[in-house]
């Protein structure tokens, strides 16, 4: 079921709060939630930063397993995913989908404070976690690298100093099974450990009709150690080491939209093949390739914390790789039914090293401060192979398409180089000015190459004649009515350049002071009305799958966010009701745009504007209950493209829903003898986006909203829970990823269907 949504969607919420008979619950109140937004610990309501905190707990309670559920429970924050080493963050409309190895996100991740340079070596299992926060908006003083969109910060649980054990099995529809277990406690007098891990299986949900195999699968085993120790009484250590390894069938589309995206005219060709394989049905996929999708993570790090008279020096030295590969049927049908096929695989190597110092002030004076230096070195070794084949019913119409067996092939070093600081004035009981500002510098030095793997002499005899320039092998479909319009599409005015294979050597250095300034007024415990200035900065980006050796040495520009933003937190009710919420607008120069243009991803640069209102509010109505709320508002959209072939003037930035909210309530029944029931329910909505810069009707997906709920027993010692769940309990249907095909429709991957089953935890303690 499809559905649209408004303001008016947050009313009911808004009223049930206002309705609640707070006054009779004078004991009660909501806990503080401590967060480390601005690299120190502090609460949640004294941080002049747009936040999202999600606690342990809470993503216990909500059923909150991956990224996907973060995005969905986070205002004006939306994630899709080509595959499992490509996810897609998008925070107030600013993302990429650019994967080329001189490239960078522009929502960055951070675990245990430490950068993730690859997004693929970010997505991981939300297990034994202190907190997950998303951070809106530029964040490039503090946290640093690329972080002009936002940032999502993932705490792990450190280990305890009372012994605790803890295991879970869960056992779902689509034979999910998955276990999870953690050991943390004092080893000895100033040592604590813990060991978690996590194990989770389960069938796919999409049917190959043509190898019978059931693909978008999961199979994932994580690890996690660490060792807290104290040296002495003031130095603490603390050493993480982290596995993850992926093993998948991986995607299976299928063809969508044929009525509003058919360029060829193949709507007589494509219905009947569609009606004989998939029957239309959105759960089933008809592909001849044996898709599939690997990943393996391993990190390290080292962290020592100094206590020196009035300051804490802080060092985090870390290590992390990711390795993963993938292939898949792009095309959605295969070829022999339908005239064009296209095979996409990826073998992606990344490892990188880096080094933070940090000086935090830990004085009671009316200044606080820090300052501090991060160094970081990272190597991307990517290979993307396209073996593509085109019938005769395409070759007859007279376009040029990709039909042979390619390798675009890229060896990226990225050096990362930064000092920052900040200091917060407190001028009075109520005001404080906080100011900050980094200076970084990138370089990047890439080696890319296409290579030829196939002898493609008929297709070049045929395309030489229908172009009338000898040419060794055209990529891309478009139409090739003649050599103007095939050569004005790659942006090239010699048909010479055509020919491959070739190499190429670039390298550049950007550097850039990224200031940030807030002044605050403190009214009462608790409550923060707050307006804040920065500016966020991302490096040049080197764009993959270029088609010529003087193309690929030519950068995109550094990418440039400059965002205002008025917020208001507050507590009132005797502190049982909490009401964050902000105002921003943001102007982006040399935006990054990133499309796919028949078969490659083409960049240009653009100017664009993104204002908007987030809203969280949580109010204790009871004793046992809690109820929550966000609501997002977002009018995001370009101004100017700055170069490339289109200018998408006025068009709404991709993945920037214009309404989104949810609402979420958790009520705890108190039994005889002790024991409780937990009742959580939770639905999520998000409003119309466009999954391309175009806005084309074929890529827009329409509001979908996700209702989850979850009935918990536990134990009145607490050492048994046990908890049947159910997610997408009214089966809505969206799209997780769609290709805009330049031959007939969209090529779609859609989102789980209804889930459910049984949890079962005991705690040893």
């Amino acid at each position: 079921m499809k559905s649209s949504i408004s303001v008016i969607g947050l009313v009911p919420a808004l009223t049930l709060f206002a309705a609640v008979d707070l006054a009779a619950q004078d004991e009660l109140a909501l806990e503080e939630i401590i967060v480390t937004a601005q690299k120190r610990e502090q609460s949640l309501q004294e941080v002049p930063v747009s936040v999202t905190a999600i606690s342990g707990d809470d993503i216990n309670e909500g059923g909150i397993t991956g990224m996907q559920d973060v995005a969905m429970a986070t205002p004006n924050f939306t994630m899709t995913q080509f595959n499992i080493g490509e996810p897609q963050y998008f925070i107030r409309g600013i993302g990429t989908t650019l994967d080329s190895a001189g490239a960078d996100p522009a929502v960055a991740t951070f675990i245990d404070e430490v950068y993730i340079g690859r997004a693929g070596g970010s997505s991981m299992d939300l297990y034994d976690l202190q907190r997950v926060e998303v951070l809106r908006g530029p964040q490039g003083t503090l946290f640093g690298k690329n972080v002009v969109g936002g940032a999502i910060s993932i705490s792990t649980q450190k280990p305890s100093d009372e012994f605790i054990a803890k295991f879970g099995i869960t056992a779902g529809n689509y034979d999910a099974l998955a276990v999870r277990g953690l050991i943390s406690g004092s080893i000895s007098d100033n040592v604590n450990g813990s060991f978690s891990f996590s194990q989770r299986k389960r069938d796919g949900y999409v049917e190959n009709v043509v190898d019978s195999i059931d693909y978008h699968d999961e199979d994932n085993i994580s690890f996690r150690g660490q060792l807290a120790f104290a040296p002495s009484d003031s130095v603490d250590v603390r050493l993480v080491a982290d596995h993850s390894k992926d093993d998948q069938a991986g995607n299976c589309r299928n063809v969508n939209n044929l009525s509003l995206n058919d360029p060829l005219m193949l709507a007589v060709v494509y219905p009947p093949v569609i009606d004989s394989t998939t029957g239309g049905d959105i759960r089933k996929c008809a592909s001849s390739l044996g898709a599939f999708q690997d990943r393996e993570i391993n990190g390290l790090m080292a962290r020592i914390d100094w206590d020196l008279a009035n300051a804490t020096l802080t060092s985090i030295t870390a290590y992390r790789e990711t390795d993963y590969q993938w292939s898949e049927d792009l095309a959605g049908m295969p070829l022999g039914l339908t005239p064009f096929n296209l095979i996409d695989a990826a073998d992606e190597k990344s490892d990188q090293l880096s080094q933070e110092f940090r000086l935090t002030s830990t004085g009671d004076g009316n200044v606080d401060w820090l300052v501090g230096a991060f160094f970081m070195e990272e190597n991307v070794d990517r290979a993307e192979n396209f073996v593509g084949s085109f019938g005769p019913p395409i070759a007859a119409q007279g376009f040029a398409l990709l039909d042979g067996d390619i390798i675009f092939a890229q060896d990226n070093k990225t050096t990362s180089t930064a000092l920052y600081g900040q200091l917060n004035w407190r001028i009075s009981d109520r005001f404080s000015w906080n100011i900050g500002g980094r200076f970084a510098k990138d370089d990047k030095k890439i080696t890319q190459g296409l290579i030829n793997l196939e002898d493609p002499a008929f297709d070049s005899a045929l395309l030489s004649a229908l172009l009338g320039v000898p040419v060794n092998l055209v990529i891309l479909g478009i139409p090739a009515n003649g050599p103007g319009e095939l050569l004005a599409f790659i942006g090239s005015g010699d048909p010479s350049v055509l020919t491959v294979p070739y190499t190429a050597d670039a390298s550049d250095d950007w550097s850039e002071f990224v200031p940030s300034t807030s002044l605050n007024w403190q009214f009462g415990d608790n409550n923060l009305v707050y307006f804040t200035a920065s500016k966020g900065y991302k490096s040049g980006a080197y764009v993959a799958q270029r088609t010529t050796a003087a193309t690929a040495v030519v950068p995109l520009d550094p990418e440039f966010a400059t965002n205002f933003e008025l917020g208001l937190k507050t507590q009132f009710a005797d502190n049982r009701v909490r009401l964050n919420a902000s105002v921003f607008t943001m102007d982006y120069t040399d935006l990054q745009v990133f499309r796919l243009v028949g078969s490659l991803l083409v960049g240009a640069s653009a100017e664009a504007t993104s204002s908007g209102l987030e809203i969280d509010l949580t109010a204790l109505a009871s004793e046992d209950w809690v109820l929550s709320a966000s609501y997002g508002y977002l009018d995001a959209e370009y101004d100017k493209f700055i170069s490339g072939s289109d200018d998408f003037k006025g068009n709404k930035l991709p993945r920037s829903s214009e309404d989104s909210f949810s609402i979420n309530s958790n009520y705890t029944f108190n039994l005889n003898g002790g024991s409780t029931i937990d009742w959580n329910v939770n639905y999520t909505q998000k409003g119309d986006y466009f999954i391309e810069v175009s806005n084309s009707d074929a890529s827009k997906e329409d509001g979908y909203g996700l209702l989850n709920s979850s009935l918990a027993w536990m134990s009145a010692d607490g050492n048994w829970e046990f908890v049947a769940w159910g997610k997408n309990i009214t089966d809505e249907e969206f799209r997780t990823h769609s290709i805009i095909s330049n031959i007939a429709g969209t090529v779609d991957l859609w989102n789980m269907p209804p889930t459910y089953g049984l949890t079962v935890n005991k705690t040893f303690q």
